[in-house]
């Protein structure tokens, strides 16, 4: 009996430190510095991709108040070799997002679609750090955002990752 319970309890923990380290949660801390409350969980599908899902609160940009609230998602592909477990290394990921929101009297929508490149760092402590730049298409509608300078019409923008995080 008791070689039984040492096995099972060797095998439980044994499937825990496999699965443990197939999250992350991470935020950018230069966005919580310009006012936008931010959270991305990554979850990893095997060992080459992850799926990513984020939302964001947005109360003040540049001085301005701000009310804006947002979603994305994105899927990451690992070019890490054998050495290297996901979710670490080079990566390259397409991502989608959508915001909306309101300054004073002005709402609007904000559907962006792009891809990024980028990398992941992951220490034995759990610590996350990732980088990513890349292309992102932004289309603006609500109401009478062209009167204030901006093009509804849409472009290309930059995107950038700048995130910390913790593994586990």
């Amino acid at each position: 009996m008791k070689q039984f319970l040492l096995t099972l309890s060797l095998a439980i923990m044994t499937v825990v430190a496999v699965n443990a380290q197939d999250n992350i949660i991470k935020t950018s801390p230069i966005g919580l510095a310009f006012g936008n409350l931010n959270a991305t969980y990554e979850k990893v599908l095997n060992e080459k991709s992850s799926v990513l899902a984020s939302v964001s609160y947005t109360y003040r940009t540049f001085g301005v108040d701000v009310n804006a609230f947002g979603i994305g998602g994105a899927y990451r592909f690992y070019f890490s070799h054998a050495k290297k477990a996901v979710p670490a290394g080079l990566y390259i990921n397409p991502q989608v997002n959508f915001n909306f929101g309101g300054v004073d009297d002005l709402n609007y929508s904000v559907f962006s679609f792009g891809a990024e490149i980028g990398h992941q760092w992951l220490w034995d402590s759990g610590v996350v750090l990732d980088l990513g730049i890349g292309p992102n298409y932004i289309s603006l509608n609500g109401s009478d955002v062209n009167d204030i300078g901006f093009d509804s019409d849409g472009g290309i923008f930059p995107s950038a990752t700048i995130a910390i995080g913790y593994n586990f």
